[in-house]
């Protein structure tokens, strides 16, 4: 994978939030969501492994992905969560 703008924007500000939908509803309603807010750190190399871990457990175990001969190496992004918030049990509603 080549260099994006979003690789270079998170090695520039290594803020990070990412919002989880769920299909469950609340008490009031509402659909439930997490997210967490952390900082970010991106690493080169070892996109294809994570890949092939996740193929794994959502595919099937006899999966090989990504289906090619040497794959790029890409990037690996790990996020370091700092707090949590959105609508559901990990976030009780303030009265």
């Amino acid at each position: 994978m080549p260099e994006q703008r979003k690789l270079r924007n998170l090695r520039r500000d290594p803020r990070i939030a990412l919002s989880i939908p769920s299909t469950t509803r609340n008490d009031w309603g509402l659909l439930e969501y997490l997210v967490v807010y952390g900082t970010a750190r991106v690493t080169e190399g070892g996109a294809a492994d994570v890949l092939q871990r996740l193929a794994y457990t959502y595919i099937g175990p006899d999966v090989v992905f990504p289906n090619m001969p040497d794959p790029p190496p890409g990037f690996v992004t790990r996020v370091t969560p700092e707090r949590f918030g959105g609508v559901g049990p990990w976030n009780p509603p303030r009265r």
